[in-house]
């Protein structure tokens, strides 16, 4: 009897939300397999099993031949959605898992929508400037639709934010680098998305970081709500002092376990991180570690596999949870407080100002810049570098400012010289400074109300 064929159908869930259909069966005691296509090109498990059916009956009357392969085409004739999804894939495996979502959501929400079905061999300026007018347009009207209260959501339902220049300008650049390759292939003659004048203006985003001062409030504050809030406790405090005086990212600080807390060696083993640097371990202040042991006691459960700071469920939080449910209530309540003693409110705080502010304090206490570089996993020195300068800046301005208070306390006493006195001082120091010249005071001069004229002739 013959046996009969036999197949099944696979579903695979891309992290762009589409399902890629493709059959896998034996033909002749070998494995094969089929790409069928997207549930956007239509495929779906009804029509996947229809077409597993009929591959199935040729197998079982002999029929079956292996799909041919795709003629190879013109690589000029290649759409811009052909040559990025090769550029793309080419790529991908080289970059970092948040890396590749953030070329994936340029790629899939703004460039391929535009250039998809134009020809490498077409894009030009024109059109290269064309894209950036339509995003122009486009973020005036999600804007316009915002002000006036009716949104503009995307499929899932979320409100879309009108995009930054910033934003803008880092699909330009995804743009040039793939258009750069096509160059290379001698697709294109040159490539229109380079240079500069295709990118629009950006301003220099502000870099704060707090005084220590205004840390100490915001700890103080945070510790009040902890300990008075209704619900649980969700720790508020820990949270800003482990990112204020350990330096951690935000999603460091959210990823980190009990058994990443080396309390013998007084340190947090980071294992994981946004770069090869940042995989590192921090050394702790006494202080610190006093604020996570006590946290630690106040916990329901201390298994050394469970979150430092996890939400109700055991799951971590992530950065939008803890800019809205920890600063963002803590910052509200510490002006609220300020306001009522006649004091200007803390400026805006984010994850990444606590950072800034580890930095600062660390520099400021004395902390050579390497050390700096490697607690907070800093690759590049640039960015301590910065802070450091405005460490300096503020050390500086302290610095000049009590000079120049010891000044005009100083002026008091100078106001008691003698008039002969300071008429003596006065001819030392414009002799000083025009050598033999003679300066005379013109006809009038008595009197003091206008001002002097002076004669500099040589003799």
């Amino acid at each position: 009897m013959e046996k009969r064929a036999l197949g099944e159908i696979r579903v695979h869930q891309r992290q762009d939300g589409l399902r890629t259909y493709s059959l896998r069966f034996r033909v002749n005691g070998k494995r094969r397999s089929i790409t069928l296509g997207t549930d956007a090109e239509g495929w779906s498990d009804r029509r996947a099993e229809r077409k597993l059916e009929d591959v199935l009956a040729e197998i079982r009357v002999g029929m079956w031949r292996p799909p041919a392969p795709p003629e190879a085409s013109d690589e000029r004739e290649m759409t811009f959605h052909e040559f990025a999804s090769r550029w793309w894939a080419a790529r991908k495996g080289e970059l970092r898992h948040k890396t590749q979502l953030d070329y994936e959501w340029q790629l899939q929400k703004h460039l391929l929508p535009f250039f998809a079905d134009y020809p490498v061999s077409e894009i030009d300026l024109p059109l290269v400037e064309r894209y950036r007018e339509d995003k122009l347009i486009e973020r005036e009207r999600v804007r316009a639709a915002a002000e006036a209260g009716h949104p503009i959501r995307d499929k899932r339902g979320q409100r879309r934010m009108p995009m930054s220049n910033g934003s803008i300008n880092k699909t330009l650049v995804t743009l040039a680098q793939i258009l750069e390759s096509a160059v290379e292939r001698g697709l294109v003659d040159s490539n229109p998305a380079s240079g500069r004048r295709r990118r629009l203006k950006t301003s220099k985003p502000v870099r704060r970081h707090l005084e220590a001062d205004d840390l100490k409030e915001l700890l103080s504050v945070a510790a009040e709500m902890d300990r008075t809030s209704p619900r649980y406790r969700i720790g508020r405090r820990p949270m800003i002092a482990v990112m204020a005086k350990s330096g951690l990212r935000v999603t460091e600080m959210c990823m980190l376990r009990w058994r990443d807390v080396d309390v013998h060696h007084q340190r947090l083993i980071i294992g994981h991180a946004k770069t090869d640097a940042g995989v590192r371990e921090v050394d702790l202040s006494l202080d610190v570690m006093e604020e996570l042991m006590t946290w630690r006691a106040s916990c329901k459960t201390s298994d050394p596999d469970g979150f430092v700071f996890a939400t109700v469920s055991g799951r971590p939080r992530d950065k939008d949870n803890v800019r809205q449910r920890v600063l963002g209530p803590v910052l509200r309540k510490a002006n609220a407080l300020r306001e009522q003693r006649g004091l200007a409110p803390i400026a805006q705080v984010s994850p990444h100002a606590l950072r800034r502010t580890y930095i600062s304090l660390l520099i400021e206490a004395g902390a050579p810049l390497p050390y700096v570089m490697r607690q907070v996993g800093h690759e590049d020195s640039r960015t301590t570098l910065e802070v450091y300068a405005q460490v300096q800046q503020r050390l500086n301005r302290d610095q000049v400012h009590q000079a120049f208070d010891d000044l005009l306390a100083s002026a008091g006493e100078q106001a008691e010289v003698p008039t002969e006195g300071r008429e003596k001082m006065s001819s030392s120091t414009v002799s000083a400074s025009f050598g033999d010249a003679e300066f005379s005071v013109t006809e009038g001069s008595e009197d003091t109300r206008g001002p002097r004229k002076w004669s500099t002739e040589a003799k």
